[in-house]
């Protein structure tokens, strides 16, 4: 096992600073306009055990449902019901991650997600008041203009080169920085090394295939311990932040409160303030090929956690025929995502035509 204490934050300021006006290459999905959302497909995440149903409206999840494909430059919210409805607070699936542990398996693939790019996952204490630039009423540590500021608990970001950790707690009183209500450099901060990471057999974790990704949020005594575990094939990388840092005790609080689960894929020219020890100082193009994950579990910490993949709750669908009929009008045909029985549309856009369900809107056609 190789164990990495927290690090603080980065001493190569520039790296650091550069992140701040980075997150106009991420975006909000909402639907096309005078298009339904084609991907209001669940997401299943076991629980303890129950294989619930939330939505990540927009992403790209399989028939399974144990799937996301993630594909730049989007962010996505998980939601209790499938709507864009970014405004409502109720609308959002907060976990208490108190006391849990969430697991999810990643598949870079062979080259998937370069240096420059950015798949990540994180909380935040949105939805705030004002709609912002991009109207999702989205808000974070770096406190962009025209967006809201909040606590931000960065529990993933990287790609195939890096992973790393980062804490952005909101408490206002950083006496280097008078004019940060929130910490946007991060305390602490933990990043793993090429021999822990990478693209690699030489690396600890082999990020060419697949591998285990899980954290556990522990809490004792008011202090706030999160360690992360990834493994692949016997070995394991484990980061652990706390216990004893005023910051992370901060953010304890507000992730008990609920904060809201946000997952995307961006790129920038200037990620280096990620990557920038695996992959030079010089600008950066992120290769943007997709990336997978699977498996999404939340335990309680005196459970075990589960390692096979959730069961698919309906059938799978018999293999189509290689000869496709286009059905061309609305009314002889609907559009499905769970099955011919589930999930179905019978008029508007995806229900047009076979071509337009199987294709834009990548339902399955169902003859009526």
């Amino acid at each position: 096992m190789i164990q990495l204490g927290a690090l603080g934050r980065s001493t190569v300021k520039g790296f650091k600073q550069r992140k701040f006006g980075s997150l106009g290459n991420s975006k909000p999905f909402f639907p096309e306009e005078g298009k339904p959302s084609p991907n209001y497909k669940p997401l299943i995440i076991n629980e303890d055990g129950e294989m619930n149903e939330y939505y990540l409206p927009g992403a790209e999840i399989s028939s399974d449902g144990g799937t996301v494909t993630y594909n730049p430059p989007y962010r996505f919210y998980l939601m209790r019901n499938p709507t864009t409805d970014y405004s409502n607070a109720d609308n959002f699936y907060k976990p208490d991650f108190a006391g849990k542990t969430f697991t999810v398996d990643i598949d870079y693939g062979e080259d998937g997600a370069s240096c420059g790019c950015n798949l990540n996952f994180y909380l935040v204490d949105m939805p705030v008041v004002d709609a912002g630039k991009d109207g999702d009423y989205y808000c974070d540590a770096q406190c962009f203009e025209d967006m809201g500021c909040c606590s931000e608990f960065d529990m993933m970001e990287g790609n195939n080169e890096v992973n790393q950790i980062t804490n952005h707690a909101c408490t206002g009183d950083y006496s280097d920085h008078s004019d940060w209500e929130c910490n946007k450099w991060g305390d602490p901060e933990v990043k793993t090394q090429s021999s822990d990471f990478g693209p690699s057999s030489s690396s600890t974790i082999d990020t060419s295939k697949l591998f285990t990704y899980s954290q556990k949020f522990d809490e004792n005594d008011g202090d706030f311990i999160f360690t992360t575990v990834m493994s692949q094939e016997g070995r394991t990388v484990t980061q652990v932040m706390g216990p004893g840092n005023s910051q992370l005790n901060e953010m304890l609080k507000v992730i008990q409160t609920g904060m809201a689960f946000v997952t995307g894929y961006w790129f920038a020219s200037d990620m280096t303030w990620l990557d920038g020890d695996q992959c030079g100082s010089g600008t950066e193009t992120c290769n943007e090929h997709p990336v997978g994950i699977s498996n999404w579990r939340i335990t309680s910490n005196d459970q075990p956690v589960p390692t096979s993949a959730p069961t698919p709750s309906t059938p799978t669908p018999p293999t189509p025929s290689t000869t496709t009929t286009i059905l061309p009008v609305s009314g002889t045909g609907k559009c499905c995502w769970d099955g011919c029985d589930s999930g179905c549309q019978t008029e508007g856009y995806c229900v047009e035509s076979q071509a337009n369900c199987e294709g834009d809107c990548n339902g399955e056609w169902c003859s009526v």
